[in-house]
């Protein structure tokens, strides 16, 4: 069972460009931050490696992505939150699963935010049977995505996805809506509006492919972190846990902009195990990482 990744991250551009400056203790402190976040956590045999370099040249990254206050939240907390025990056998069901995943995102991530500095806006939630909603972004039916400051869920998916296989389909619920939260984050703390201003200095179409791939990965880094927080209360169980790996690695990339089935495997691995933002940074890791 395999599906792309799909979504709209069109969103008003909230906040400016920084600017990379040289090598500062503040800088040291956020990749020691990265370091230690990453530290510990056992990879599995289809981690994905190498030290490659950028395929192509590009400038260097601003430090709203590379180094940004993000990063320095520490492990998150546990929001407490059991999962939700709708089955995705209607819309009603499906929208009662999001609504209720939704507030418990909102309950560990907007403290958070708000201790690192940042104001925080709980994201809107439209949940539609097989068509797509009115939105400022144009897409096909059957898509979940972000856009606007409101997260858009397909039921009719999720709903054919459970009819398949309960296990995994629930699984893959989790990740969605972590993920398209993900994007919220990204706004919040201004590292979506500084990839969108990074974007119109790059040249060519492989290295903007990248930076794309580096910031749908870290999305779905983030939706993992909070699984982590919350994982024995959720509870994360080593069967729950299995299907999470098959649907994390149970993605097709044909337009190389969300990154590999192995690497979306990696970064949320990474992301369940740490349970901490700061093993999200996919703005400083090596190339053959974020392909």
């Amino acid at each position: 069972m395999k599906r792309v990744i799909a979504l709209c991250a069109a969103v008003a551009l909230l906040a400016g460009c920084a600017s990379k400056n040289s090598t500062t203790d503040a800088d040291k402190a956020f990749a020691s931050e990265v370091a230690r976040a990453r530290a510990g956590v056992s990879l599995t045999p289809e981690t994905p490696g190498g030290d490659s370099t950028a395929p192509v040249s590009a400038p260097p990254m601003p430090k709203t992505l590379a180094a940004n206050p993000l990063y320095r939240i520490g492990k998150l907390p546990s929001a407490g939150c059991a999962e939700p025990a709708y089955p995705a056998t209607s819309l009603a069901n499906v929208r009662a699963y999001f609504t209720q995943y939704l507030a418990c995102l909102n309950k560990v991530w907007g403290p958070e935010l708000r201790k690192a500095g940042f104001t925080f806006r709980p994201p809107k939630l439209v949940v539609v049977l097989g068509q797509s909603p009115s939105s400022p972004c144009d897409f096909e039916d059957g898509r979940d995505y972000y856009c606007g400051g409101t997260i858009y869920m397909d039921a009719a998916t999720h709903i054919k996805f459970y009819k398949k296989d309960p296990g995994w389909a629930r699984a893959w619920m989790a990740l969605e809506i972590g993920h398209e939260y993900g994007h919220h984050v990204q706004v919040l703390t201004g590292i979506l509006n500084a990839f969108y201003q990074r974007d119109k200095t790059l040249n060519g179409v492989d290295v903007q492919l990248e930076d794309s791939r580096r910031t749908e990965l870290q999305a779905s880094c983030l939706s993992a972190v909070y699984l982590g927080a919350d994982r024995n209360d959720f509870p994360v169980t080593p069967d729950w846990e299995y299907h999470w790996d098959l649907a994390t690695r149970d993605t097709i990339d044909d337009r190389h902009d969300h990154g590999s089935a192995a690497n979306h495997g990696y970064w949320t691995y990474v992301g369940l195990h740490a349970a901490n933002p700061a093993a999200c940074d996919t703005y400083t890791a090596a190339s053959s990482l974020v392909g």
